[in-house]
């Protein structure tokens, strides 16, 4: 095993100690959130968690003239079939200065947000929407399918 592998594998295992945790706790906005590092307010009331994000700040809109990149994709939970990849090509479609995915697990989130990569994996059931509108992001989660609503 060359250096470059022993280091990436080891990154990648740092990585996955460190999101563990968030990856398994809440709903999926709420995961998605703590493991891009987005403060969100406490939610009202119990329930789904909503939420909407700026990539830029106020005063990164004049200095930088809303120059930002954020992405969206999706890839199925392994192991996948044939039948999972074709799933995920209509889940994230384009929109105007933006896109929006209808999740629903199980498959693993990508987002990029503010420069980092960041895979949230969705859980079987569980159902979110989020939609990219230039600068601004939105997560809302939906009640997992399934779920008893006293659970």
């Amino acid at each position: 095993m060359t250096i470059w592998k022993r280091a990436t594998l080891a990154a990648a295992l740092m990585l996955t100690a460190q999101a563990s945790p968030a990856a398994l706790e809440g709903d999926f906005c709420t995961r998605l959130a703590a493991n891009a590092g987005i403060e969100r307010p406490v939610p009202p009331a119990p329930g789904p968690t909503e939420w909407t994000v700026n990539a830029l700040n106020f005063g990164q809109r004049f200095l930088f003239s809303g120059a930002v990149a954020t992405g969206v994709g999706v890839t199925p939970a392994e192991p996948a079939t044939a039948e999972e990849y074709r799933r995920m090509e209509d889940i994230c479609m384009p929109e105007d200065k933006g896109a929006t995915c209808n999740l629903v697990g199980p498959l693993n989130f990508k987002f990029i947000w503010k420069g980092k990569k960041v895979i949230t994996p969705m859980q079987p059931g569980e159902r979110a929407t989020i939609v990219v509108a230039g600068t601004r992001t939105t997560c809302r989660s939906a009640a997992v399918v399934g779920a008893s609503p006293t659970a």
